[in-house]
């Protein structure tokens, strides 16, 4: 008696279209997520941003016991005159607004993003005691791009 062994070599082709299969599915679910965790880093960005004036603008405030007029860019060539201060105002993904909404103690800080999937949208700090305490809770940025300290 002769008895023919076979022996498998490699996968089958049902084994191969299993395995694009979930890959496919878990692409499906990965890009997505993905994409809304670099949106939520573009807009930690604009919180950033804001946050490092928290201390200047409170303390401005508590000295003159006014806003400044207007926040200039660490880059520009001008200096800032008295009623002006410097401040980084620009990011790889979003920009401050030059000016304060509000008149001391309550005051806006604004921030705009310039790219990703919340585009033209805003974000702002505000305060209602002069610099002491901020909250990020308004602007048109979606909840699910917020840091968690901001919904």
């Amino acid at each position: 008696m002769k008895i023919n062994a076979k022996v498998q070599r490699g996968f089958t082709l049902i084994e191969l279209m299993i395995v694009v299969a979930i890959i496919g599915i878990l692409a499906a679910v990965a890009l997505p997520a993905y994409n809304d965790y670099t949106t939520r880093a573009q807009v930690s960005e604009a919180i950033e941003l804001m946050g490092g004036l928290k201390g200047p603008l409170a303390e401005y405030g508590y000295q003159k016991n006014v806003w400044p007029t207007k926040l200039v860019p660490t880059s520009a060539a001008v200096a800032p005159n008295a009623t002006e201060l410097t401040a980084t105002t620009i990011g790889k993904y979003s920009k401050l607004k030059d000016t304060l909404d509000g008149s001391f103690p309550i005051g806006k800080i604004t921030a705009t993003m310039t790219s990703g999937q919340a585009d033209t949208k805003t974000i702002f700090m505000e305060t209602a005691d002069g610099g002491n305490t901020w909250s990020c809770n308004g602007g048109t940025v979606e909840l699910k791009f917020r840091p968690v300290a901001c919904k």
